[in-house]
């Protein structure tokens, strides 16, 4: 029996005492850190308002269950279509998902509660996987999905030299089309995880920097966004952070776009809006930035401007990255 099923078990005795005294109530975290949980959301059956996640709820945890039970996985889009008219929407399974994760405090690959992949990957790299399938992204002399389920690689092999990450696909694709594997000496593996990366990406870059030993990079905007993709591959999401391990990269090492060199870039910078200075504050509010973070969400206060990594894409590959993974010039 799996690890987490004991306690799915004892929250359903706890689910069935409160039915007892006509309250059918369940307690979810409303997050926690360090293992630190300060208060608890009451998701209640009784109440209209929150009788549908209540009812989302008890189906996850039945679910993940029958998985610590039997073994297996599932896709958040599976079970959206098992049963569309309880679920009404991916999103809020996904919400449930989020909420039995809480629970357990654990992450959803711990639980075999997995979300389709949605990071690319290309260069030097093989994914031998626990069925006896090799992914070979070399082979494809394009990009290539990263697998759904990261716990069913087996062992990875490359013979890179370090790991570059790109916030969004335009620019994994543009750096594709302009031949940036051809422009290093250096061997190494691109990936990018479309935006906020899903857990999957975080996962796999985590192994590459562990069991591979590789350095890792990271390419965003010069926006409070593009800082905080960083953050997420870096510390984890904060909507997450009761269950970051094996999903973060501490090391990692952010070459640019640094908010800094906005003022170098002349017209490919444009003006911060009201969103982007309360994202800034957020960011300023955490206690896990390091100085040199900080100091470059002041100068994005301080200049008013943002810059996407676009507007320096024809220098990317010849001058850009090279020099700063050569001269060390990372954050």
């Amino acid at each position: 029996m799996g690890e987490f099923a004991e306690s799915i078990e004892r929250i359903t005795l706890e689910l069935l005492s409160n039915l007892i005294q006509g309250n059918a109530i369940l307690r979810v975290p409303r997050n926690s850190a360090a293992n630190m949980i300060s208060e608890y959301r009451r998701v209640s059956y009784n109440n209209h308002g929150s009788r549908h996640s209540f009812c989302l709820l008890i189906y996850m945890l039945s679910r993940v269950h029958r998985l610590q039970v039997h073994g297996g996985s599932f896709t958040v889009r599976g079970l959206y279509y098992d049963n569309p008219l309880l679920i009404r929407s991916q999103s809020r399974i996904a919400e449930a998902r989020l909420d039995v994760c809480r629970m357990l405090n654990t992450s959803p690959l711990s639980l075999g509660i997995l979300a389709a992949s949605k990071g690319l990957v290309a260069g030097d790299l093989r994914l031998l996987m626990t069925n006896g399938d090799v992914l070979d992204s070399s082979l494809y002399g394009g990009p290539m999905t990263l697998p759904t389920d990261p716990e069913k690689i087996d062992r990875i092999e490359t013979q890179a030299e370090f790991i570059l990450i790109v916030e969004k696909e335009s620019v994994f694709q543009g750096l594709l089309s302009r031949n940036v594997f051809g422009t290093f000496e250096r061997r190494f593996i691109l990936i990018t995880g479309k935006g906020y990366p899903d857990c999957c990406t975080r996962r796999i870059v985590h192994r590459l920097t562990v069991e591979n030993q590789l350095a890792a990079y990271i390419l965003v905007d010069a926006d409070p966004f593009g800082v905080e993709i960083m953050l997420v591959y870096r510390h984890g999401s904060q909507s997450m952070s009761f269950s970051s391990q094996g999903l973060t990269t501490p090391a990692l090492r952010w070459i640019g776009l640094h908010p800094s060199e906005i003022p170098a870039l002349g017209t490919g910078a444009v003006a911060l809006v009201a969103g982007d200075n309360k994202k800034i504050n957020d960011l300023l509010a955490r206690n896990d930035l390091e100085p040199g973070v900080r100091q470059e969400l002041r100068m994005l206060q301080d200049v008013q401007l943002k810059a996407e990594i676009e507007s320096v894409i024809d220098f990317l590959t010849d001058d850009y990255i090279p020099n700063k993974i050569n001269r060390n010039l990372f954050l």
